[in-house]
C-alpha cells in the first residue's frame, strides 16, 4: 500500500477556436471587355463577321453555381447614323454566341443562338427564371442543374469559358438569319439604318438556384 498517496495536481486553459467559411463566388474576364463589329465591305455584309474567342470567361467557387447571360437592354443603343434610311432600332437577338462550355439547360449557348435582350431573357432585378440563357447550370436545385466547386486552373474545361460572337447582316441589313424581324420595332422598315450602334452583355455567376 503506497504511504501517504494524495491526488495530483492539475490545471487547464482552454481556446475557444472557430471557423467561417466565406462563400466565394469570383467571375473574371481574362479579355477585352469590347468587342468591335466593323462591316465595310459587301463580302463582310453577306458572310457576317464571327469573333472566336471574343469573350473568355473564368469562375472559381467554394459552393456549387449558375452562370447565365443576356442583354441589358431590348435593342442596340445607335450612337451615331450615317443615313437617312432605315431602321435605327435593332433588337439584341441579331447578336449570336455560343460557349466552349456544355449546358443542359433548356435555354443555352451550346451552338450560335441569338442573345436574348432582357424582356425575351425573363431576367428581373438580376434573377433569371428557366427561359433564361444559362452559359452553365440552369435554373433549379436538382442534381445536374449547377456546376460544382473549384477553381479555373484546375478545371479548364468546366470552369473556363469562351464565348464566340457573330453578326450576320446580309445585303440589305436584315439579320434574317438570326430569325429577327425588323418591322416589329422603330419606323417599321425591314432593314437597318447604317450607323455605330452599341450594347451591354451581361454574364451573372450566382450560386446555384
Amino acid at each position: 500500500m503506497a504511504p501517504n498517496a494524495s491526488a495530483q495536481l492539475s490545471d487547464e486553459e482552454y481556446n475557444y477556436v472557430t471557423m467561417d467559411l466565406r462563400g466565394i463566388l469570383n467571375l473574371t474576364m481574362t479579355t477585352n471587355p469590347q468587342v468591335d463589329f466593323v462591316f465595310k465591305t459587301i463580302q463582310e455584309y453577306q458572310q457576317g463577321i464571327t469573333r472566336f474567342n471574343a469573350t473568355q470567361l473564368e469562375v472559381d467557387a467554394t459552393l456549387a453555381w449558375d452562370l447565365f447571360v443576356y442583354a441589358s437592354t431590348d435593342n442596340w443603343t445607335q450612337v451615331e447614323a450615317y443615313s437617312t434610311n432605315g431602321n435605327p432600332v435593332l433588337p439584341a437577338e441579331i447578336l449570336e454566341m455560343q460557349s466552349s462550355v456544355t449546358s443542359a439547360a433548356p435555354v443555352n449557348m451550346n451552338a450560335f443562338t441569338s442573345l436574348l435582350g432582357l424582356t425575351n431573357s425573363t431576367v428581373a432585378a438580376g434573377v433569371p427564371t428557366a427561359a433564361t440563357q444559362f452559359l452553365a447550370g440552369e435554373f433549379g436545385t436538382a442534381a445536374g442543374q449547377s456546376f460544382d466547386p473549384g477553381t479555373a486552373s484546375a478545371n479548364p474545361d468546366t470552369h473556363q469559358f469562351r464565348i464566340d460572337m457573330r453578326l450576320r447582316p446580309e445585303v440589305p441589313a436584315t439579320f434574317a438569319t438570326t430569325g429577327v424581324d425588323l418591322t416589329l420595332d422603330g419606323n417599321n422598315i425591314a432593314f437597318a439604318q447604317a450607323g455605330y450602334y452599341y450594347m451591354e452583355v451581361v454574364y451573372s455567376l450566382v450560386e446555384d438556384l
